[in-house]
This record gives structure tokens, sequence and C-alpha cells, in this order.
């Protein structure tokens, strides 16, 4: 059977929407994401709390842009308990209130779910970008203004990591919902540890001395996943992909700048290793890919803010780095042809010296600020 157009999914989201308090005067399809249906609705009448407009996300039991590809029909229903969950908690996440601005990280907030039509009704941050795209745009020079909001957004991400991590710990009801989510952590191991056998065929020269440590590595995660005395709820997708600021230079002026922590379909049970080193390599790719001095200093304040570690939390971390490098970065599309062999090389350079405790290597590496407060 086909899948529905995307006219019929829209005829879906909006009749779903009829007579409720978030019945839309205008729904309009928003460009981006693979997988769901998103949409910013005006709403007929305005809420309780004054919104004029929400944030739609619609799941079919497919991938958007892969119909062909089946997706479990209730991600919506689990990403639903996620969020409410989590709306209105406050974790550490502020930046210094002495600084010239002030930012503020947190999940956005959750109004309703939808289940008929499968769709999330959530707080809409008007003229929003991810900070996946807001980092080049507003990064591209770096100058001395610049380099204080880059550490500013760094150090902001890494404390609102650290206190997300820290309530997860000790939260046994996230704890029951993550633990539904085996899905979820399948294919985070899939995508960062068991493809690494598959890189080593794609680039034999790059990876080819490395195949054996590769197959150490990806067999410690996996007996590392087995061991659920440790395993702790985490976002399971956390990178800058996942993160939404307003599309604006951040005011000199005192102004809060919020950020939004979004797409909450991948928290499982796993170790924090994972949510903080996707964090890191996805910064420390604007410095390696795009020569953007910004990815490295928020990487480095973000790593700041989150310790300090301890040397095996830092060694686990850099071996998440220099897999999510080898693996997830060369699968996106988001470097040219020419520099996937880079990314790989890269990468296992990282996992490597990190597999073999080389202390030495990381302290004359970009990556010092690992080991810095140990």
């Amino acid at each position: 059977m086909a899948a529905p157009s995307k006219d019929e999914v829209y005829a879906k989201v909006k009749k779903g929407l009829e007579a409720t308090p978030f019945e839309p005067s205008e729904l309009t399809e928003l460009a981006g994401g693979s997988v769901n249906f998103t949409y910013e609705a005006t709403l007929a009448k305005p809420l309780e709390d004054g919104a004029k407009k929400v944030f739609i996300k619609h799941a079919e039991p497919y991938m958007k842009v892969r119909p062909e590809t089946a997706l479990p029909p209730d991600r919506g229903n689990f990403e639903m308990q996620c969020l409410e969950h989590m709306s209105g908690r406050h974790i550490t996440g502020d930046s210094n209130q002495t600084d010239s601005h002030s930012i503020t990280i947190r999940t956005p907030k959750y109004y309703s779910f939808i289940e008929d039509s499968s769709s999330q009704i959530l707080e809409y941050m008007p003229e929003g970008t991810t900070l996946k795209e807001f980092i080049p745009k507003y990064f591209g020079q770096a100058t001395e203004p610049k380099e204080s909001d880059a550490h500013e957004i760094g150090k902001t991400v890494g404390s609102w990591l650290k206190g997300f991590h820290q309530l997860t710990a000790n939260d046994a009801e996230l704890h029951a919902v993550a633990e539904k989510n085996a899905l979820g952590r399948f294919f985070r191991h899939m995508v960062t540890f068991t493809w690494l056998k598959d890189r080593v065929e794609q680039f034999p020269t790059a990876l080819g001395d490395a195949k054996e440590i590769f197959q150490e590595v990806e067999q410690a995660i996996t007996t590392e996943l087995n061991d659920t005395s440790k395993l702790q709820a985490i976002h399971g997708d956390f990178w800058t992909g996942n993160m939404m600021i307003p599309d604006a230079e951040i005011p000199k002026d005192g102004s809060n700048v919020t950020l939004f922590v979004v797409d909450w379909e991948m928290v499982h049970l796993n170790v924090p290793h994972v949510d903080f080193g996707l964090m890191v390599a996805e910064f420390y790719y604007f410095w390696l890919f795009k020569s953007m001095p910004a990815g490295r200093w928020m990487m480095e304040s973000m790593v700041e803010a989150y310790g300090p570690l301890t040397e095996e939390f830092a060694f686990r971390t850099a071996v998440q780095v220099g897999a999510h490098l080898v693996c997830v970065i060369t699968d996106l599309n988001r470097v040219p042809t020419d520099q996937l062999e880079k990314a790989a090389a890269t990468g296992k350079e990282i996992l490597v010296h990190a597999w073999k405790k080389d202390r030495a290597w990381f302290d004359n590496s970009d990556f010092a600020c690992l080991f810095r407060q140990i």
C-alpha cells in the first residue's frame, strides 16, 4: 500500500486539530526534517498563556523522506511522555548572569498529544533555527566578541547537559520511559559502533590498520550496554541539529536568549558519554571541516562546564567522538566526498589513541580540554 501524499497527511493533521484549543486559522508545513512532518499552526484563538502559534510534530509509521522505511507508529506517544515529564523542569543551564547577555536552555513547553492523528503540540519558537545552521551563519568570522558568544553558548550547553545527566541518574520515572525504547538504543549503537566494520571496507586505506581495534571497541561497547546497572536515561540524539535558537545575533543588552532541546524520540538507557561525546564531536566538526574557531571554542567551554571529568570518563568520551567521526559524519553527506577519508582518518586517530589510553597524545591534541581538569 502506497504511503499517503503530503496533502493527505496535511489534511489528516488539520482535521485532528479541529474542535480543540489548537484549531488553526492557518497551518503551514515547515521545511527540513527527514523523519516527521512538522507544521507551524497560527491559532484561531490564543491559548490561555497567550501563545498565538504552536509547533505541530506529526508522526507517520514511516520516514517522511523514505516512505519505504517503516518506523514504530507509537514513537510520537513515547516522545510525548518524555516531553511531558521534562516540560517545566528547571535544569541548571543558565549562563553567568554577570555576563553581557543571558542564555537559557530548556525543553519546549508541552501542550498536548492528539493520539488519533499522532500529533504533538509544542511551544513554538518564532523565527527559530537550529544551532547547526546558526553557527556558520553568525560565527563565520572569528572576532573577539564572537569568541565571547561562542564560549557562552558552549558553557551553557555543558552546564545544561551536566544537570540533565545528574537528574536522569536518579529519575525512576524517566528511567522507566527510556527503558521501553530498546529500538533507540539499538539504533544509536548501530550507527556509531556496529558500522565501524563497514567503514573499514569503505575506507580500507585510511582505516585498514585499525580493523582489529575497531572490533575490540565494538565488542566492549556491546558488553557495556549489557551492564544495565551502569545505564541511565540519556537524550540519545544530543547534537546541534536538535537545538533551536532564535535566528538573530546574540544581543548585547542583557536580553535573554533561549535555546530549546528538541527531538526526544531517541531517549533510551545508555551511558552519559554518548550525549556528551556526540556534542563534542559536532562542535569539533565546525573547526575540522569549516575552519571555524567557534566550533573549538564551544567545544572547550562545553567540556569545562560539564566537568570535571575522570580520566576514565574522558577516554570513553574520546572513543565516542572518534566513532562518531568515522561512522556518522561520513554517512550524513555533510562533508564533500573528497573529505570523507579525512573524517574517517581523524576519527580513527582519536578512537585508537583513546582505546590505548594514550594521555600524552591527547595532551597535545585538539582534545586536551577533556583532560584539563583531571
